[in-house]
């Protein structure tokens, strides 16, 4: 909006800064939108975050370049795990604030950090996989990709509640709570989350009712009268027993008699037929697991001397390796002593990076290398460093390490190797390598300007070594 007086553009105030005349109208409506900003920043502070994000997209309809507001609302997005709506409110704030916006802050703190943009894109990632699984009927494995989510990003709302609502489809009630609550301490006031709290303590609420009702029901004791009153009818006539009806009673009960007596002697000798022919099948069985036995310890002591002979062969080939390499250490040595000898310096500085000096077996040999060492590092280093300097900020990482790795043996306190040998390690997922390369540093270099990234980054490896 411009200056109705002068013209002159008006943002964020409604004081022109040219002829100070006030617009009351846009004095009203940034009041407005500064009121909303406030009632969501109180709400995020007693992690009200749902009502938080009401108010702050309250405030910037009134006011779309209030970057407090855009600002605060990309930040109650990020504690929700919800980083891609955090990253795009930043970015529109940055657009309408270039200087002294801390949104750049934010952003660049994200962009920097490779493990956790890996992380965002793993969570969403398997939040996509968990909704596939869903469309596809197979609630198990959504419920699997779902507890990776929580684990890899234990801010991100939508898969607790996602988690939860299945538990409670699959009547796992007290997991479903377990989760859900965990989703409220996030979120305290969000109406999706209360709302599955509400129908979990429906069904909690059933099933402790129908428990009351059996109980009332087990708590009844029907009493039998030990003397009961019996009442005798009275016959008009007095009427003969029927005898057919007698022969047939007769019939009956003979039937009857004689099916217990066949029962009482064909069944246990069916019985005892089954048990001698159970009992004949688990001497087979035993005879077969036996045999099976002998058959798995020949087999094993084969194998026993069979990897006997491996570990044998693979320490001799150890051996020659070794021997190798001395003999390589060695050549290489008396390359650069040769380079030093015509005045190529550079080149002697060069072949002596790679030299090995642990493989150096004989005194004099370690002395020529330390004597070269002391001639050379200074003119080498500095080009050797750049070169694998430039590899690493080419991505070419594998490269890159094998010459910090020279450049280490030229200048093993090079604390700048160490740090970016960890950072090419680590992007080549080799965390092992990466975690000596910063614990170095944090053990010889503490006071160093590295040793901060190398303590972030190193507890980024252990993070994710727990997770997985």
């Amino acid at each position: 909006m411009n200056c109705p007086k002068c013209g002159t553009p008006l943002e964020n105030t409604y004081r022109c800064p040219n002829c100070h005349h006030e617009e009351g109208t846009l004095k009203r409506i940034l009041r407005a939108s500064n009121y909303h900003y406030n009632e969501g920043l109180a709400k995020a502070k007693v992690r009200d975050l749902s009502g938080a994000i009401t108010s702050l997209q309250m405030s910037l309809k009134y006011n779309k370049r209030n970057t407090n507001a855009r600002n605060l609302l990309g930040l109650v997005y990020f504690q929700m795990g919800e980083t891609v709506e955090a990253l795009g409110e930043w970015v529109i704030s940055v657009h309408f604030q270039e200087k002294n916006n801390i949104a750049r802050n934010y952003i660049k703190r994200i962009q920097d950090n490779q493990g956790q943009l890996q992380v965002i894109n793993n969570t969403i990632q398997n939040y996509n996989l968990a909704l596939k699984y869903l469309d596809e009927g197979n609630s198990d494995l959504a419920v699997i990709e779902l507890k990776k989510v929580v684990n890899l990003n234990p801010n991100y709302i939508r898969a607790y509640q996602l988690l939860g609502l299945l538990y409670i489809q699959r009547k796992q009630y007290s997991a479903a709570k377990k989760i859900l609550s965990a989703a409220l301490k996030l979120d305290r006031n969000n109406l999706t989350t209360v709302r599955y709290m509400n129908e979990l303590s429906g069904y909690t609420g059933q099933k402790k009712k129908n428990k009351e009702v059996e109980k009332a029901k087990s708590s009844f004791v029907q009493i039998k009268d030990p003397n009961p009153i019996v009442i005798e009818r009275t016959a008009s006539s007095y009427t003969d027993f029927n005898t057919s009806t007698l022969s047939f009673v007769n019939i009956l009960i003979g039937i009857i008699i004689g099916a217990a007596v066949v029962g009482l002697l064909l069944v246990p000798s069916i019985q005892k037929t089954k048990a001698a022919e159970y009992n004949q099948a688990i001497v087979e069985y035993s005879g077969q697991i036996s045999e099976r036995n002998k058959q798995i310890a020949n087999l094993q002591n084969e194998i026993d001397a069979l990897s006997e002979e491996n570990s044998k062969l693979n320490s001799d080939r150890d051996n020659v390796d070794s021997l190798a390499d001395n003999g390589h250490n060695e050549n290489l040595l008396i390359k650069a002593a040769k380079a030093y000898l015509d005045n190529d310096f550079m080149t002697a500085g060069t072949t002596l990076a790679e030299v090995d000096k642990s493989l150096l077996e004989e005194a004099d040999a370690q002395a020529v290398y330390d004597f070269l060492l002391a001639k050379t590092s200074d003119t080498v280093y500095s080009g050797l460093y750049a070169e694998a300097y430039q590899l690493y900020t080419d991505k070419d990482y594998m490269n890159a390490v094998t010459l910090f790795k020279k450049v280490l043996n030229l200048k093993p306190d090079s604390v700048e190797a160490w740090y970016y040998m960890g950072r090419s390690y680590q992007y080549l997922t080799d965390f092992e390598q990466a975690r000596n390369c910063y614990n170095t540093i944090l053990e010889n270099y503490s006071d160093s300007e590295y040793a901060d990234d190398a303590r972030s980054y190193l507890s980024q490896i252990e993070n994710r070594t727990e997770g997985n």
